[in-house]
């Protein structure tokens, strides 16, 4: 009596878990974005935006903009992925973008200033209503001071006090040495302690170790 033939399953074959996008490095990000990859944009997007987003505020303040022009820093990136020598840069990289946008849009805001096209720049109430009664007074202060800044000036300290980067991370996006910056950054203490504005001088005074 033969017996019946049993189908023996084919042996498993172990798939390969997929390495979690939020743990990619920056290289392999930027290198993921040269080639068009849309989740490598994405999860640089997730991680950097706040970054570019809080420098673009810090020098620019609440407007109405700042979205379209965070997005301008992320097109440019885009753009130019594929020149990206040092993918491990990549934090430092968007900042030197988004510093330079900044700068180019205070200059296009003197230049409107100067022909009459727009009012004299006061931060607009609507901006700032879910910030805090203090935070706001200190906002519109420092805002008003950072305005009489130069623009090296006034980046260099979003970029290390605002934003938090390290000295080298700042010259770099500044593209200036660190001597460079440590100057700049010492004449805006100077420049930000004699400003008479009361809610940033008691906001300053409880950042002793904000200097350099």
């Amino acid at each position: 009596m033969a017996h019946p033939t049993r189908s023996v399953p084919p042996p498993s074959v172990p798939t390969l878990a997929r390495f979690p996008a939020d743990k990619r490095s920056d290289a392999s990000l930027v290198a993921g974005a040269a080639a068009g990859e849309r989740e490598a944009l994405a999860v640089i997007w997730d991680r950097y935006s706040g970054l570019v987003r809080g420098v673009l505020y810090g020098a620019l303040g609440p407007d109405t903009s700042l979205e379209d022009l965070v997005q301008e820093v992320f097109l440019g990136l885009l753009q130019g992925a594929a020149r990206i020598q040092d993918g491990g840069a990549l934090r430092g990289y968007l900042a030197s973008m988004a510093a330079r946008q900044a700068a180019l849009e205070i200059r296009k805001r003197k230049i409107r200033r100067w022909v009459g096209l727009s009012p004299s720049g006061e931060l607009p109430e609507r901006a700032l209503e879910r910030v805090d009664f203090e935070h706001r007074e200190v906002l519109r202060a420092l805002h008003r001071v950072l305005d009489k800044l130069s623009t090296r000036r006034r980046m260099a300290f979003v970029l290390r006090h605002v934003q938090g980067l390290e000295m080298l991370e700042t010259a770099q996006a500044l593209g200036v040495s660190e001597s460079t910056v440590r100057r700049e950054l010492e004449s805006a203490r100077e420049f930000l302690l004699k400003a008479r504005e009361p809610a940033l001088q008691e906001f300053l005074s409880r950042r002793e170790g904000l200097w350099p």
